[in-house]
């Protein structure tokens, strides 16, 4: 018998349908000149000391002397300690407590297995897709949390199992302070609940009141499951390098049967991309990863002032790399995209991808280049100046 719930998975609202349009208006326009604010792949090259430890890591590969084979399944163990003493440093998290693995995308579906096939997952509306469609792709029930005015989950009333909280946040730019954290920290630890913390963007996180971690925050080591990947601050979008942290008060049976269950199911992440990762902690790679996010963050700044002044509403493009941007008029989203891109050959992603609370938004992402996101600023702000 098929899995059912795999059919619930979004195909009219997708990035697959995404994709498809772009393609086909760049076919029949080869002559527009296309700035992507869509997807948000990076615009900055991997540093090339991390391209050197990956070199190096190949060179090894070549002599059974130093060849790397099966056995590091959850992380080679130098990567785990310096992501322990440096991500994590002053807050008690070991390397034995770091799980590497192949990206985040595949960590959030993975960690469900932790919990029974009948365990009640609750995710945000509008969220990243990937929480929704990867519970449904391993036949588990998905559940929408209500969100306040600024598209922040509210604590439910009823008993959920399994909660997804991305922040800062992909897709609507917001990111919760402590304060609103400690809520649900203290709903999971009351309910008997785990929060899967998705914490790929807390480089961005730079206003007051905003943790670099959910281990700041007085009681979720019991209850907290953190997410972090190498994809934005290290450009390995394409190689492909993650990790979250299982604290050890979930027990150490917990863990046993964990590591027990990753022998079975999987061989590890590239040795070569760890090696690269390791290298992300070098001081002169730290500082090539702070410049570069500052740029990431100057374009967001760029992009809020711009879409603010040609009459927008807009969240987010503070603490994180993207703007959930209010369409106008109570356009739908694939028709503003549509818009978008045809008058102003500028690639937005429809909010609809997110949830049916998205329908009548955008998200618009700040990780090209300055030099595209000035004009992609410099146009919207001449088309709307004329229109008005």
């Amino acid at each position: 018998m098929l899995n059912q719930k795999l059919f619930k998975i979004e195909k009219e609202d997708s990035y697959t349908k995404h994709t498809r349009l772009i393609k086909e208006y760049k076919a029949s326009h080869p002559e527009a000149d296309i700035i992507s604010l869509g997807i948000g792949d990076v615009s900055f090259p991997v540093p090339l000391p991390v391209i050197e430890a990956m070199k190096k890591a190949c060179d090894e590969l070549g002599s059974m002397d130093t060849f790397q084979g099966y056995g590091a399944y959850w992380g080679i163990e130098s990567l785990r300690r310096a992501i322990a003493e440096n991500d994590y440093k002053g807050l008690d998290i070991s390397s034995e407590e770091i799980y590497v693995g192949d990206g985040t995308k595949t960590d959030c579906t993975a960690l469900l297995e932790l919990f029974d096939a009948g365990a009640k997952v609750l995710t945000g509306n509008p969220t990243y897709p990937v929480y929704r469609n990867g519970a449904f792709a391993m036949g588990r029930d998905v559940y929408e949390c209500s969100c306040d005015e600024e598209f922040k989950m509210t604590i439910p009333m009823e008993h959920y199992d399994v909660i997804y909280i991305c922040s800062p946040c992909n897709p609507v730019g917001n990111a919760y302070t402590k304060s609103e954290l400690k809520k649900w920290i203290d709903y999971a630890n009351a309910e008997g609940a785990y929060i899967v913390f998705d914490n790929v963007y807390r480089d961005f996180a730079q206003s007051l009141g905003l943790p670099k971690s959910i281990y700041e925050i007085e009681g979720s080591r019991t209850c907290c499951i953190e997410l972090h990947s190498f994809s934005k601050n290290l450009s390995f979008s394409g190689t492909r390098c993650s990790y979250f942290v299982l604290p050890k008060e979930f027990g150490e049976e917990l863990h046993s049967l964990w590591r027990e269950r990753t022998i079975n199911r999987f061989n590890g992440a590239s040795y070569v991309a760890q090696k690269g990762a390791e290298a992300s902690y070098l001081p002169e790679v730290q500082e090539i990863i702070k410049k570069n996010i500052e740029v990431y963050k100057g374009n967001g700044k760029l992009l809020r002032n711009t879409l603010l002044e040609a009459g927008f509403s807009v969240t987010g493009g503070i603490d994180a790399p993207y703007l959930w941007v209010g369409t106008k008029d109570r356009m739908e989203c694939w028709e503003a995209f549509s818009f978008f891109l045809e008058k102003l050959n500028i690639v937005t992603v429809p909010g609809a991808i997110f949830g049916s609370k998205g329908r009548y938004s955008l998200r618009i992402s700040a990780l090209g280049t300055r030099e595209n996101t000035e004009e992609a600023c410099r146009r919207i702000l001449e088309f709307y100046e004329k229109d008005n």
